[in-house]
């Protein structure tokens, strides 16, 4: 895709989101799966604070959570950028129910597709270019979404993201001292010869 189908592409998808009133189910979850694509196709992370406010808690898998959107900002959105910068998400499904007086509660099932950046840095280090096929992992996500102070907010959050498979893809990363300074275990030690030629360079300042 080029850079005028990209930015048309978004284009579209941002005319529905800021004119979405989230009237109804439907509405609700065309909008959260537009905000997806948004955020993690498009990079737009600055959108997390449009419906993630202080208080939602984000349950994770294996029993870890977040809180508030700028934890969930910056430990888990932002992070994931630099190495996945050509990732998009893949929707299967998502579902909604609910009204404007009760509340709303949607389920989504994702993928994505992309590569795991060649040089791109990570919590384990820096990527090695693995492909990364929509059938190698699902993402599950079920949002309770409610209003709090007359604001539209995901109060709950449950995550089901295929942590193993990630794992397992991040355990083949290159350690940054390896890629930015060599292997620091391979450099060699300065010579006896040397060091007094340092110290005395040292001495002379």
């Amino acid at each position: 895709m080029g850079r005028k189908e990209v930015l048309a592409e978004r284009r579209a998808l941002e005319e529905f989101y800021y004119n979405c009133k989230l009237e109804t189910p439907e509405e609700v979850a065309r909008l959260f799966e537009v905000y997806t694509q948004l955020i993690w196709t498009h990079h737009q992370a600055g959108l997390v604070y449009d419906y993630y406010c202080d208080e939602t808690v984000i349950n994770r898998e294996g029993g870890g959570k977040m809180v508030g959107g700028v934890n969930v900002t910056e430990v888990h959105t932002i992070p994931s950028f630099a190495p996945y910068p050509s990732s998009r998400t893949v929707f299967y499904d998502i579902f909604c129910v609910g009204n404007q007086e009760d509340g709303y509660r949607f389920g989504q099932v994702t993928s994505r597709n992309g590569v795991y950046a060649k040089g791109g840095p990570s919590s384990a280090g820096v990527g090695d270019g693995t492909l990364i096929r929509e059938e190698d992992q699902l993402n599950f996500c079920q949002c309770y979404v409610n209003k709090v102070n007359g604001r539209w907010v995901v109060t709950d959050e449950y995550l089901g993201y295929g942590e193993e498979v990630t794992r397992r893809r991040l355990a083949r990363s290159q350690p940054f001292y390896e890629t930015v300074l060599g292997n620091l275990e391979e450099q060699p030690e300065a010579s006896a010869e040397e060091a007094p030629a340092v110290e005395e360079e040292e001495e002379s300042k």
